[in-house]
């Protein structure tokens, strides 16, 4: 058997298994050091990405996927059926694009 396909089968299994160990929600990773999560509107990271926060589940944002106003990990180009948010969610997360076409 080919020794790369069985090094991809492993680490598919085993990352599989892990995200389920720890119960993360859909299209969040469990990160050891977890870092800043986008939310809809945002295309960069702020000064914080280099931050180490406590281990958990994170939304995935180098998969493509940023937190809807609810807190829910969503692919970014689902972000603009978002924009009923409360005018004071977007103003605390200084959030001030919400159509997905900005965002490319």
């Amino acid at each position: 058997m080919n020794p790369f396909f069985i090094f991809i089968t492993a680490f598919v299994v085993i990352f599989t298994s892990v995200e389920g160990m720890y119960g993360c929600r859909k299209n969040e990773i469990w990160m050891e050091c977890g870092g800043y999560e986008l939310r809809c509107g945002q295309k960069y990271y702020s000064y914080c990405f280099l931050e180490c926060n406590p281990p958990g589940c994170y939304c995935a944002a180098s998969y493509g996927f940023r937190l809807n106003y609810k807190g829910n990990c969503i692919p970014k180009h689902r972000c603009s059926r978002f924009l009923d948010a409360p005018r004071d969610f977007i103003l605390k997360h200084s959030v001030t694009h919400w159509n997905s076409s900005e965002e490319s």
